[in-house]
């Protein structure tokens, strides 16, 4: 046996519970989980042992939706009114963004959040096989890997919010079939799989839309796409496709409203269209800390959940709400939550935990393969030390205090080791497949070059930021 994690507490995620095993051991061989249970009845003879003691072990947290490049930009689109968060405020900043600078962002954000025990990512970006080839791959980090699709044909910085984005065929074809690439390129990869990216209904056309879905039905494919994401996006579907008509009410009609399709966000649908959509089989992606950020909303994932659908967590995109720790957003998370319900026992600790791991894995479709400690899955673990100012102390009679500490207290600082396919990717707090100190440098150089580049258009776009500098 390669790998064991001793007198640890495990939280298997197995069946609809926890699965918490006091004591327990968690055996790695070949990158796959080869035994799950207690020290007593473990015989193995490890090449390497981690001691668990004070630790909690669990699956590899499962971030759903994430657009890392733009960590390049964080702290540049933070407080402003909806409607100008995109075309005024991040706009001006990303349009003067180039690969390179989307490859250092991805390093930075991809290390923050492996920091927190992320062992996959929902990775949703234009050439995003760049960041897989470039980022994911030799940090070791497992993607699910989306190609933006969009067809808007130039800059939107002087439109109105009613004036329908001008759309490009040729511009949307050629994404498309980049994400076709990416799809053949990684068909048989072990950390690498991807899904069809339709930014959103108001940046494709319907065309484009028939021919992603017959491409997903026809090769068994997802589709990864922003859904009801909020007033600019409703003021644009009635723009362009009449009065009265949604997001929801028009994927209906495009036949795109389907077990292949996760949703992200969902804010601006309303509760009798998310009720559709949960009964389809659509997955939502909430993404809290970025949603409040931008529009001072919570995403309805309780009501998705108690709806019947499957949720996944996601920290979206730096610029909103501010980075990728997961530890943070899973508390954000369910802090949200219960104001929003106005109800303290919504969202409690044990389902974030559960979202976090095996219903983010499912919402990937990527759940026979990660999301929980069983024999025969893929060797994706995350062990947190309990013995901290911010988690202990810890006890485990009559309840098991590990589980609320954790949620509600946790931080990156907890992330002890981390392993990816069996492979050490975290070891005492460190990531072991990058040099921290150079990503940090790295980011902040093409940072300030990129908002430098920016500051005349930043400026001209006229945000509220503009007035409080």
């Amino acid at each position: 046996m390669d790998l064991a994690i001793v007198d640890t507490l495990a939280l298997t995620m197995r069946n609809d519970g926890l699965g918490a095993l006091e004591n327990a051991t968690i055996g790695v061989e070949d990158g796959e989980i080869a035994y799950v249970g207690t020290a007593e009845s473990f015989d193995g003879d490890p090449d390497r042992t981690v001691d668990g003691a004070g630790t909690l072990t669990l699956p590899g947290l499962v971030n759903v939706h994430a657009h890392t490049g733009l960590t390049l930009l964080r702290g540049g689109a933070q407080d402003v009114p909806e409607i100008e968060w995109m075309n005024r405020a991040l706009g001006p900043l990303a349009e003067t963004m180039g690969d390179d600078d989307h490859v250092a962002g991805a390093r930075l954000g991809v290390l923050e959040a492996l920091l927190s025990g992320v062992t996959t990512m929902g990775e949703y970006a234009a050439n995003v096989s760049r960041l897989v080839e470039e980022v994911y791959e030799p940090m070791g980090v497992r993607v699910v890997a989306t190609e933006t699709i969009n067809a808007v044909a130039e800059s939107t910085g002087d439109l109105g919010p009613d004036d329908p984005y001008p759309l490009d065929p040729v511009k949307g074809e050629d994404a498309l079939e980049r994400n076709e690439a990416l799809f053949e390129e990684y068909a048989d990869h072990d950390r690498v799989s991807a899904m069809y990216g339709p930014q959103a209904l108001d940046m494709v056309s319907p065309e484009l839309l028939a021919e992603i879905r017959s491409r997903a039905e026809r090769h068994d494919r997802g589709v990864h796409m922003h859904v009801a994401q909020g007033d600019r996006e409703r003021r644009q579907i009635e723009a362009r496709y009449g009065d009265g008509e949604t997001t929801v009410s028009v994927l209906e009609e495009l036949g795109l409203v389907s077990d292949r399709l996760l949703a992200a966000h969902l804010h601006g649908a309303s509760a009798a269209e998310r009720r559709r959509l949960a009964d389809a089989g659509v997955r939502m992606a909430a993404c809290p800390s970025s949603i409040a950020a931008i529009d001072g909303i919570t995403p309805p994932l309780c009501a998705f959940r108690e709806a019947g659908g499957t949720v996944g967590i996601g920290t979206d995109q730096a610029p909103g709400p501010g980075g990728h720790d997961f530890l943070r957003e899973l508390r954000t998370t369910a802090l949200l939550s219960k104001t929003d319900r106005a109800d303290p026992t919504a969202f409690p600790a044990r389902e974030a935990l559960r979202v976090a791991t095996i219903e983010g894995a499912r919402a990937l479709g990527i759940d026979d393969e990660v999301g929980s400690l069983e024999v025969g899955k893929r060797a994706d673990v995350a062990v947190l030390d309990l013995e901290t100012p911010s988690t202990a102390p810890v006890v485990s009679e009559p309840l098991r205090t590990a589980i609320p500490n954790v949620v509600y207290g946790a931080n990156a600082g907890l992330v002890g080791t981390v392993l990816v396919g069996g492979d050490v990717v975290v070891e005492d707090g460190a990531v072991t497949t990058v040099d921290e100190e150079g990503v940090l440098e790295k980011a902040t150089a093409r940072a300030e070059a990129v908002f430098s580049r920016a500051a005349a258009d930043w400026r001209a776009a006229d945000s509220r930021l503009v007035d409080r500098q």
